[in-house]
């Protein structure tokens, strides 16, 4: 979880702090870049500017015939922008209850169809008072009275048979994108909607809510909700410290702003990968934070953990012949003769791997995994860790790790402290190529101290003596040029793959400043391939849209935080 921040406020105020003095980053490039050229905003097409900020991704809607790019604001706006010119063509306002103050959008929205689904949370006196779903109608450019709004509720029985866990809307909270799914013989499908909490106040969980659009459609939205998923079923959080999740206790938010993965596994069905935040793994008493879990639709829960080698569980020192047997839990911990986490400021020099983790708000749940296949068929889960480490994971067994690379260094030195601890090195979802045969995956790191490189790195999984493994590809900025010390010192947008006019895949990353600056890199070789300086700061954590040969990227006026989506087109294919 993003201590001290509350995402509501967008980090972007915060954001402007850190970069105001930077320099700007000239990179090099060896060859000639591609050249873009900007669709929108310009002097003859002026930005659409709203009177919030962006924070989620926006979506892109091809259902009507027309190419319009769905833009969630924050204030609950959704505005449909025709994709040629960047004008408004129509705009919806999400409905608040009576009471409520403050409508906020912050997770990405999701099509099904001709429909799109939108999660958001209204506040009073700004205390978040409930958690809404509601359903555009693309076709008649308004909220679909097909789909009356479904306000979440939950409440799941204590994994000590000692009383209930409610789903409680003061202390959660929707960061997590929307993921769609259509299984067979389903007319709208099935949407997933996760919650964490935008700080460590507790008591908080993470939730996961299987909405089943059908049952939404024909019963309304009292029958919508199919099933629940509750990662720490703790009736009771007792905490001493301010940081709650410090203390290891309850938690487990399903926060990263990608969402959850969802996977098709071949048969029919789907797998599901669910990323959960800070806490602790008990398996005795089914709690699941800081960890990956496998499931299916439905949402029933089975951690497959040999009962024999689990039985006395030590969640403060669990056991790898424990960790290593569940075929459907994922717990991080560091390889064989792996150095531990040391921070400059000696925060971790009495506290093992999982107490260091909580105590730096380091938990596995800020980023999403990636399911990629090797040379010899077998798949394989690559996760990113908060704490700046990637884990290679057995997608058919998740308690095989075969492998985890630090590929960022702890933020701070003795001599230059971490300007945000708690930020983590990597909160992103990696994006994934092949070169020469191998999977390619390519990850934005992030740096908050100015002594240690950041940028993106590629890893390459090769197979070695037959156990798959990690292998350094290339860095962008070069981590010995003054560029990796300047640039990406606070979280970068998500990143988005596209192809050129070789064929060739290039990875677009936002690096967030005044102004922002839009980097294309190739990623068999790490070239970069194109340089822009934005006309905004740009946005964290949300995705750059590609379609066809053009890019729309959110981005903020830093003098008025009004958001706007800028838009450049690449010269031939992207």
């Amino acid at each position: 979880m993003n201590r001290f921040i509350n995402f509501t406020v967008v980090c972007f105020f915060l954001v402007l702090g850190i970069l105001s003095c930077q320099q700007q980053v000239t990179a090099r490039a060896t060859g000639p870049l591609l050249p873009l050229t900007q669709l929108f905003p310009t002097a003859q097409q002026p930005a659409s500017l709203f009177s919030a900020s962006i924070i989620a991704s926006s979506v892109l809607d091809l259902s009507q015939g027309k190419a319009r790019v769905m833009v969630p604001v924050s204030n609950g706006l959704i505005a449909a922008l025709d994709a040629k010119t960047g004008q408004t063509d129509w705009q919806v306002n999400l409905p608040a209850p009576h009471g409520a103050e403050e409508v906020q959008l912050v997770a990405t929205p999701v099509l099904a169809g001709d429909k799109l689904i939108v999660l958001y949370q209204c506040l009073e006196q700004s205390v978040r008072i409930s958690h809404r779903l509601a359903v555009l109608d693309l076709a008649r450019q308004q909220l679909d009275p097909d789909f009356p709004i479904l306000e979440i509720s939950a409440e799941k029985p204590a994994a000590d048979g000692k009383g209930t866990v409610k789903f409680n809307p003061k202390t959660a909270f929707s960061h997590a994108e929307l993921k769609h799914i259509l299984p067979s013989g389903s007319k709208w499908g099935l949407v997933y909607a996760g919650f964490g909490n935008s700080s460590d106040v507790q008591p908080f969980h993470g939730w996961l809510f299987e909405i089943d659009l059908d049952a939404w459609h024909k019963h309304g939205p009292q029958q919508a909700v199919r099933n629940v998923l509750l990662t720490t079923p703790e009736s009771t959080c007792p905490v001493t410290l301010f940081h709650g999740t410090q203390e290891m206790i309850c938690g487990g938010g399903i926060w990263s702003p990608a969402g959850i993965t969802i996977v098709p596994d071949g048969k029919g069905d789907f797998d599901l990968f669910v990323p959960t935040g800070n806490g602790q793994v008990d398996i005795a008493r089914h709690d699941y934070s800081n960890a990956v879990l496998k499931l299916k639709p439905g949402l029933q829960f089975n951690d497959a953990c040999d009962t024999r080698l689990c039985q006395n569980f030590d969640p403060l020192n669990p056991s790898e012949s424990c960790i290593s047997s569940c075929k459907n839990l994922f717990i991080p911990r560091l390889m064989p003769n792996e150095p531990p986490i040391k921070p400059a400021d000696g925060e971790c020099d009495q506290r093992n791997f999982w107490e260091c983790l909580a105590w730096l708000d380091f938990d596995l749940g800020a980023n999403t995994p990636i399911k990629t296949t090797l040379k010899d068929g077998r798949s394989v889960l690559v996760q990113p860790g908060k704490d700046g480490g990637v884990y290679l994971i057995d997608a058919e067994h998740l308690g095989v790790q075969y492998d985890r690379m630090q590929i960022a260094e702890v933020c701070g030195t003795p001599t230059d402290g971490c300007a945000r601890t708690w930020m983590g090195m990597i909160v992103t979802e990696p994006v994934q190529s092949q070169v020469d045969g191998e999977p390619v995956v390519v990850i934005p790191t992030f740096m908050p101290d100015k002594s240690h490189p950041a940028g993106l790195v590629a890893l390459k999984i090769t197979l070695a003596n037959g156990q798959p493994t990690f292998k350094r590809f290339w860095q962008f900025p070069n981590p010995n040029s003054p560029e990796a010390l300047q640039a990406f010192r606070s979280h970068p947008s998500l990143p988005a793959i596209t192809k050129n006019a070789a064929g060739d895949d290039v990875v677009w990353i936002v690096d967030i400043g005044l102004p922002g600056t839009l980097y294309g890199v190739r990623i068999k070789d790490g070239q970069l391939m194109a340089l822009q300086a934005l006309q905004g700061t740009g946005r964290q954590q949300s995705r750059p849209l590609a379609y066809q040969n053009s890019l729309y990227i959110a981005s903020i006026k830093p003098s008025t935080g009004q958001g706007f989506i800028e838009a450049y087109q690449v010269a031939g294919k992207p």
